[in-house]
């Protein structure tokens, strides 16, 4: 190399090196690169394009649309994507919702302002959603592994022993023995109160329920099974993965019905619509359809396809529901 050449290149070597060793917080950083977007995480991106190719395929479940231009995603899918999107970004999420950011309502591509710094936990989260997504695991098991319920090595058992012909029962009962609650637990007050008797809170609400359930052909004894199962009764609960209120509808779910989740009466009407649809979707089987409304569409295939099965709270779930209105 010639010496004027030399001593260009061995200048720019010690400036890179200097401009590398500064502290991080003194290096300026461009915005794309500290505040979370779908396109700048590539387990979240997985996430959002399979939310979109479900919704293509599946779209009569749900009825409209979020919005036809922005994905086009389907009520079911927009929640599956969103568990993932809550466990990837942490308390975040809550900030996502409200701002319309890394979330099905907004243009994936760019960050904004009001979107969470894509730190190094995150992006260790988008990691491994993205390799559980490319193994074909449904978004709630996903979930589970980012909150530290149950480990991927944990699924794969369970997958093996289903594999290998075991009941499902020791399958479950294998999982729950695997279960860890590392976090709080499922339910916590919201904006509009505490848990209360479901049968008195909902008492303002029957006509409403009568109404919507013969409008969309749902049992309402069912309706109210679900009611008490999934919220207590509490029009203000909010589940630790962001389900909001009395029919504990995920945000990007109550978006894609249309409805404000944190009105009662919308919540009801949005719940009683998803219902409805995943009824049909699963032919009338209300355990498939419970599974789905619990823990995701994805989920609810997957049981239905002998490779995963219901546990820990969609089992609870199930249960509470049958007791209220037998599942046959």
């Amino acid at each position: 190399m010639p010496g004027p050449t030399r001593a260009r290149a061995l200048g720019l070597v010690l400036v890179l090196g200097l401009w590398t060793a500064r502290p991080a917080a003194a290096r300026p950083e461009s915005s794309s690169a500290t505040v979370c977007s779908v396109a700048g995480l590539p387990g979240l991106a997985t996430q959002y394009a399979r939310a979109v190719r479900e919704s293509r395929a599946f779209r009569d479940w749900h009825g409209p649309p979020i919005v036809a231009d922005r994905g086009d995603l389907a009520a079911g899918p927009a929640g599956d994507f969103w568990r993932v999107a809550g466990a990837i970004l942490g308390a975040s999420g809550e900030v996502i919702v409200a701002a319309a950011d890394v979330t099905p309502f907004q243009a994936v591509g760019a960050p904004s302002r009001h979107g969470p710094p894509c730190d190094r936990g995150v992006r260790a989260r988008d990691a491994v959603a993205w390799s559980m997504g490319l193994g074909g695991y449904s978004a709630q098991e996903i979930a589970d592994v980012l909150a530290g319920h149950l480990t991927r090595v944990d699924l794969d058992d369970a997958r093996a022993r289903l594999m290998a012909g075991q009941p499902r029962t020791a399958v479950v009962a294998f999982l729950e023995a695997r279960w860890r609650e590392p976090r709080a637990p499922a339910l916590a007050a919201g904006r509009h109160g505490s848990a209360s008797d479901p049968l008195r809170t909902l008492a303002h609400l029957e006509a409403d329920l009568l109404t919507l359930s013969a409008r969309h052909g749902v049992a309402p004894d069912l309706v109210r099974a679900v009611i008490a199962a999934e919220s207590a009764g509490n029009p203000g609960a909010v589940s630790s993965a962001g389900a909001i209120g009395l029919m504990q509808l995920m945000p990007a779910t109550a978006a894609s019905l249309g409805v404000d989740p944190w009105r009662p009466v919308e919540n009801l009407a949005g719940g009683i619509a998803y219902l409805s649809s995943l009824l049909r979707a699963y032919g009338g089987n209300a355990r498939l359809a419970l599974i789905a409304y619990n823990a995701g569409p994805q989920h609810a295939n997957r049981v239905r396809d002998g490779s995963a099965v219901a546990y820990r709270e969609t089992r609870r779930y199930l249960d509470a529901i049958d007791a209220r209105y037998p599942l046959y």
